[in-house]
């Protein structure tokens, strides 16, 4: 029987191919296959990437002490209280590069006529991954510009589209338009609205803003212990779900392009959960630039191939990052808002507005985590949902959330003025004395001087 549709899937492919030769395509016509028929197979990246990652995490705390790459604690943004290591990132980004190795040596779940047997990686994948963990230690042990980061995320981004990845990401989002703008204003006229041209362009730029973008947002989510690799390894564990799922129902039609997606979420969730032990409050090591950046470009990896597969699957990958997504908004909302520089540090995301309503560090790790599965759920709803009633469902949660957002302070900071007026009344003393909102500004001034036609007091 196996035997008949091998032979059935090569004639039909063979038909395609004289149709329309090289325009679909590798096609796979074969039998769904089960969950465990797609995860057996790559499970053993899982596996090193944890154990990497796992025994690296405290050598590389030990060569970061050993050379002083440390964080010190500012009293204000930071809220540990000793110096800790950083280059946790280093060992989240070996862990990774060690699943995505082990994976060559794995068969592919499919192996049909016209279809490679080991999987094949895409290099500027794994390039672009490397430049972004360089850039970010660069940064953990130099301290660079922000404008230096934004060209270095510009260059992977488009390493990875010099090598075909992602340059019709965006395919899917406007054909639908293209279809009815065809039927509604020239009769169903055979032909396309929007050219080649602008389907590649609006995909380099979604793919530009996609890099950018994630690795923005996981960086300024990076300020607890824990915080965003716990948050990382949930929308890891989205993802490989959608990647699963994918891969079980045929929907790619191309078996690498489904393994794929199911080794990069597998090695990344390895990655990072070999990482968060020693992380986790009180932790012994940060991630640093080097991992938040890498994590945000693993993130954007996996939305720019779940993009390629279907729009539907974009947007529920979309939704499972959502969590960066809005703390980085109302980020530059808030700074804009206020007049302040866009990149500028701020304690009003959403943890420190957590932390300053009492929470301890732990109790608003543990509460961010379960708001980032509740996203996950929300996007993995949409596997079995229509994309219309999905849209309609997130809109309604996401713009509660935002007037949520605006009411608790995370937009508009109010500005509260202390004027100090000698020692015996010192502005310590003033502050100290009052209740505060988590959403003030303490803004110091000089006092007024005295005119000096004004007879000055005599101490």
């Amino acid at each position: 029987m196996h035997g008949l549709m091998t032979d059935i899937a090569y004639n039909l492919t063979s038909l395609v191919d004289v149709f329309a030769p090289g325009r679909f395509g590798p096609v796979l016509l074969a039998a769904k296959s089960s969950v465990d028929d797609v995860l057996s197979p790559y499970v053993f990246v899982f596996y090193a990437s944890f154990i990497i990652a796992f025994i690296f995490t405290p050598i590389m705390q030990t060569v970061a002490s050993y050379y002083g790459i440390i964080d010190k604690p500012d009293g204000d943004r930071k809220m540990h209280r000793k110096p800790v290591a950083y280059l946790g990132g280093v060992a989240v980004f070996l862990g990774w590069m060690a699943g995505l190795a082990l994976s060559q040596f794995l068969n592919l779940h499919r192996t049909d006529v016209g279809l490679p047997r080991h999987l094949v990686i895409n290099i500027s994948i794994v390039a672009g991954a490397a430049i972004i963990m360089l850039l970010g230690l660069w940064d953990d042990v130099k301290s660079i510009s922000a404008k230096v980061k934004i060209s270095g995320q510009l260059f992977a981004a488009i390493l990875l589209l010099l090598n075909d990845v992602g340059t019709r990401c965006a395919e899917g989002l406007i054909r639908p338009v293209d279809v009815r703008i065809m039927n509604v204003f020239f009769a169903g006229t055979p032909g396309q609205f929007f050219p080649e041209w602008f389907i590649v362009g609006a995909s380099c730029l979604l793919v530009i803003a996609l890099v950018v973008g994630c690795c923005n947002a996981t960086n300024l989510m990076d300020g607890l212990d824990g915080l965003c690799g716990g948050v990382t390894a949930i929308m890891a564990a989205g993802y490989l779900f959608l990647a699963v799922h994918l891969a079980t129902t045929g929907g790619a039609m191309d078996s690498n392009a489904d393994a794929l997606r199911v080794v990069l979420g597998m090695a990344l969730l390895g990655a990072v959960l070999g990482f968060i032990p020693y992380n986790f409050n009180p932790a012994s090591i940060f991630m640093g630039d080097t991992g938040s950046m890498f994590l945000g470009f693993s993130c954007a990896t996996m939305i720019i191939l779940l993009a390629e597969a279907n729009p539907k699957w974009f947007l529920a990958a979309m939704v499972m990052f959502s969590l960066p997504w809005l703390d980085t908004s109302l980020a530059f909302a808030r700074r804009y808002v206020n007049k302040r520089p866009l990149f500028s540090p701020d304690r009003y995301h959403i943890h420190h507005q957590f932390v300053a309503r009492g929470l301890s560090v732990r109790r608003t790790v543990v509460l961010i985590y379960l708001m980032a599965i509740g996203f996950v759920v929300l996007g993995a709803t949409i596997a079995f949902m229509r994309t219309r009633y999905s849209v309609a469902f997130y809109l309604v949660i996401f713009g509660s959330i935002i007037v949520a957002a605006y009411k608790m302070g995370m937009v508009h900071e109010k500005t509260k003025i202390v004027t100090p007026r000698g020692m015996d009344n010192a502005v310590s003393k003033e502050i100290s004395t009052q209740s505060l909102d988590p959403s003030q500004v303490i803004e110091v001034r000089d006092p007024t001087p005295i005119p000096s036609s004004q007879p000055r007091p005599v101490a």
